[in-house]
C-alpha cells in the first residue's frame, strides 16, 4: 500500500502521464491512416512520447510502474528507428537501379543516398540499458559463455592472445519468450563498447539494391568503431531462410551480402574487432550455409522449476506480494511450460485485479490517509457508491494477493506450444549446441 508521499509523487505526475497519453494517441492516429499519412508528425509524437517517459521514470517511485515504462520507452525506441529510417529514405528520394540508370542520376544523389544509410545505421547503436546478467533469472551458461565471447576480452584483452581467441559468431535460439533479447539487452549494459541492435526492418529496404547497401554498411560502420563493437541481430531467420529455386533475385543477393561481411570478404583484418550475435525462434528455417558460420549455437529453453520459482519471487517482491516458500512451489509447479514472458504476463494480469475490482466496487472504506479503497459491504464504516463518486485522487487500488495470482493463471495460458518443443528436440544431430539449464542461480 502507499504511503502518502507516495501517493502525492503520484499525484504530481498525472499531468505528465496525460500529456504523454496525448502524444502517443496522436501518433497512433496518424498510423492507421490508409493514405496522407503525416510521418513527422508519428515522429514528433513518439520523441514526446519517449521523453516524457523517461522523465516520469526518473520521478515516479514505482517499481511496477517503472517496469513498464522502461519497455513502453524500449518500444518508442524501436518504433522511432523505423520511422526515422523511412523518413530519410523518402527525403532522399529512393530511385529503383533500373531508373537511376535511366535518368543518369549525379554522385550528388548517391552521397545523399550513402548519408541516409550512414544515419539509419547509426540509430541501431543501443545506449547502455539498466537490464543486467545479474537481473535474469537463470541462463547461468548463456551468461558465462557471453561473458568469456565479449566482458572478459574487452576487460581481459591480454587473456586472449595467440590461439586463444574470443568467438565471433553466436547464434542463441529457443522458444520465443525465454530470454534471448534481454540477454542481448545485459550484454550492452555490461560494456562500454558500441552496440548495434538490429532487426529485419532496419535491412530491408523495398528499393532494388539497397537492402545490401545497408547490410554492407552496417559492417563497415561497426569495424570503424575504436576497439571492439558488437552487432545483434534478431531473428535473422526472416532474412536468412533456407534458399530455394523458387527464391526472388533481390532476396538471394541479400543473404550473399550478409554472408560476405561475416567472413570480412571487405576487411578481413577489421573482423577481428567484431563480434556478431543473432537469435531466432525458428532455427530450422536458417539457411545451412549461415549456420556454418556461427562458432557457438546456444539453444535457450524455457525456464525449468527451479527458474520459474526464481521468476516468481523476483516479480512477486517487485509488486509486495508476499508468497510463503510453499506459495512459490506451488506457483513454480503449475506453470510448467511456461516461458519467461508468459509468467511476467502473469505477474501483469495480476496486478490488474485491484483494478478490475475497483469498477465493479459497490463499497468502500476510508484509509487513514483519506482515501478510500474497495471494501465488503458488510464491513464497519462502509460507505455505499461507484468509483466515480469519488475523487480520482483519492482512490486506492486494494493490494495484490495469491487469489489475483490464481485467477491470472486461469486466463493467462503457455503460448508456447508442444510442436514447437518437438521441434527444437528434433533439431539435426550435426548441430554443436549448448544446452543452457534454466536454473535459478544469477
Amino acid at each position: 500500500m502507499m504511503n502518502f508521499s507516495e501517493e502525492q509523487h503520484l499525484e504530481d505526475l498525472v499531468p505528465l502521464y496525460e500529456e504523454a497519453f496525448i502524444w502517443l494517441n496522436a501518433a497512433a492516429t496518424e498510423c492507421v491512416k490508409t493514405r496522407n499519412v503525416d510521418l513527422e508528425l508519428m515522429i514528433e509524437g513518439c520523441q514526446h512520447t519517449a521523453q516524457m517517459v523517461s522523465d516520469i521514470i526518473q520521478r515516479d517511485p514505482c517499481p511496477i510502474r517503472q517496469q513498464a515504462l522502461e519497455q513502453l520507452k524500449l518500444t518508442l525506441e524501436n518504433h522511432l528507428k523505423v520511422l526515422r529510417t523511412k523518413k530519410l529514405q523518402l527525403d532522399s528520394g529512393l530511385p529503383s537501379l533500373h531508373n537511376l540508370q535511366a535518368s543518369g542520376k549525379s554522385n550528388s544523389d548517391e552521397d545523399k543516398r550513402a548519408n541516409g544509410r550512414h544515419l539509419a545505421i547509426e540509430e541501431t547503436i543501443l545506449k547502455p540499458g539498466n537490464v543486467s546478467f545479474k537481473d535474469i533469472a537463470g541462463l547461468t551458461e548463456a551468461k558465462q559463455l557471453l561473458m568469456e565471447a565479449i566482458v572478459m576480452p574487452l576487460q581481459y584483452p591480454q587473456l586472449f592472445t595467440g590461439g586463444r581467441k574470443p568467438w565471433r559468431r553466436i547464434l542463441l535460439y529457443g522458444p520465443p519468450g525465454t530470454g534471448k533479447s534481454r540477454l542481448a539487452q545485459a550484454v550492452s549494459s555490461e560494456i562500454s563498447s558500441t552496440f548495434y541492435s538490429v532487426s529485419s526492418s532496419d535491412l530491408i529496404s523495398s528499393w532494388v539494391g539497397e537492402s545490401e547497401k545497408l547490410i554492407k554498411e552496417l559492417f563497415k560502420h561497426a569495424m570503424s568503431k575504436a576497439g571492439r563493437s558488437v552487432i545483434f541481430i534478431d531473428e535473422i531467420d526472416s532474412i536468412c531462410r533456407c534458399r530455394s529455386s523458387r527464391e526472388e533475385e533481390h532476396t538471394r543477393r541479400i543473404k550473399t551480402e550478409l554472408l560476405r561481411q561475416m567472413e570480412g570478404v571487405d576487411n578481413p583484418s577489421g573482423l577481428e574487432k567484431l563480434f556478431l550475435m543473432c537469435a531466432t525462434n525458428r532455427p530450422w528455417e536458417l539457411d545451412s550455409a549461415f549456420l556454418r558460420r556461427f562458432q557457438k549455437r546456444i539453444y535457450i529453453p524455457l525456464p525449468d522449476e527451479n527458474a520459474r520459482k526464481a521468476m516468481f519471487k523476483i516479480h512477486s517482491a517487485m509488486s509486495d506480494v508476499q508468497l510463503s516458500g510453499q506459495e512459490l512451489n506451488d506457483f513454480a509447479g503449475q506453470t510448467e511450460g511456461y516461458s519467461g514472458s508468459d509468467i511476467s504476463n502473469v505477474i501483469l494480469s495480476a496486478l490488474f485485479e485491484p483494478i478490475h475490482d475497483m469498477q465493479k466496487a459497490t463499497h468502500w472504506k476510508e484509509l487513514p490517509d483519506q482515501t478510500y479503497t474497495p471494501c465488503l459491504s458488510q464491513e464497519s464504516g462502509s460507505i455505499e457508491g461507484v468509483l466515480s463518486d469519488f475523487p480520482q485522487e483519492k482512490v486506492k487500488p486494494r493490494n495484490v494477493t495469491v487469489r489475483d495470482l490464481l485467477r491470472s493463471l486461469e486466463s493467462c495460458q503457455k503460448t508456447v506450444s508442444q510442436d514447437e518443443l518437438t521441434s527444437f528436440k528434433s533439431l539435426p544431430g550435426r548441430w554443436d549446441k549448448v544446452v543452457v539449464r534454466r536454473n535459478s542461480r544469477f
